[in-house]
């Protein structure tokens, strides 16, 4: 569980080798974002996705999380699953065989419409 307090990022920090992460930003007319996006490398190697717990996003049918390239779906990007909920902390298993360097972005994406609903830059 991600804690709210000031000193979050450190607490993040010392339980975690590496991480890179951004705030979620609306991408269409209409959408509403906030929160941010953690993509960390936990103590086995594997990777995991963290959505903050102040995370809240307009809802929409069909809504999927890649990882990305770009504010939009890439080529490349990565399918992380279903999108769990419109708001809260939420965690997204990252594929073997992604480095932490591999993807710059998050998108929350609905592919029926092909329209993505917010992204975060991965910093």
């Amino acid at each position: 569980m991600v804690d709210s307090s000031s000193n979050t990022e450190e607490k993040e920090v010392v339980n975690t080798s590496t991480l890179r992460m951004g705030p979620f930003l609306p991408a269409a007319a209409g959408k509403e974002a906030a929160g941010s996006a953690t993509l960390r490398t936990l103590e086995n190697g594997s990777l995991r996705l963290d959505f903050s717990t102040n995370f809240s996003l307009t809802n929409g049918p069909g809504l999927f999380v890649f990882l990305s390239n770009s504010e939009f779906l890439s080529d490349d990007a990565v399918n992380l699953g279903s999108f769990i909920s419109p708001s809260g902390e939420q965690m997204y298993t990252i594929p073997e065989g992604v480095s932490l360097e591999s993807f710059t972005h998050v998108t929350v994406h609905c592919v029926p419409y092909n329209v993505t609903f917010a992204y975060a830059e991965l910093k």
